[in-house]
């Protein structure tokens, strides 16, 4: 993204200011300035990070609005988070799977027993495992 400008609305003039300072404190190159009565921050964004610019905006309650001179929100965002990317589930990116995981009829079998059922019918998923602490609930 090179030289794109965004604005942000926001409802009250400190937060503005407060959101404007953050942005020149990190590099961008931001404008404040009224439009319907409310202070709009102008944003040019050269090769800078989008997706921080977008998201220091709207933690001090700036709302992204559309402008003749912007692209649109949605590619906006677009550009930010990559929303047309390749999604790649959270549960298969995990690195720490149980043994028998890939292999679904293994995986399903160990699943059905309750290996932290203690004889007297509560459950301590501990197995523990704490260093000898208690950890001090039961179900």
């Amino acid at each position: 993204m090179n030289a794109a400008p965004i604005h942000f609305q926001f409802d009250q003039a400190k937060q503005a200011q407060l959101a404007l300072d953050t942005l020149e404190e990190l590099g961008y190159r931001a404008d404040l300035h009224e439009g319907g009565g409310k202070p709009i921050v102008h944003l040019i964004l050269d090769e800078c990070d989008l997706t921080s610019a977008l998201e220091i905006a709207q933690a001090y309650g700036g709302k992204l609005i559309e402008h003749e001179d912007a692209p649109s929100e949605a590619a906006t965002y677009d550009m930010a988070y990559g929303l047309g990317g390749i999604a790649i589930p959270a549960h298969v990116v995990n690195e720490d799977w149980p043994e028998g995981y890939a292999d679904s009829e293994v995986y399903n079998a160990a699943a059905q027993t309750t290996p932290y059922q203690e004889e007297d019918g509560r459950m301590d998923p501990s197995n523990d495992d704490y260093d000898h602490f208690s950890a001090g609930i039961r179900m």
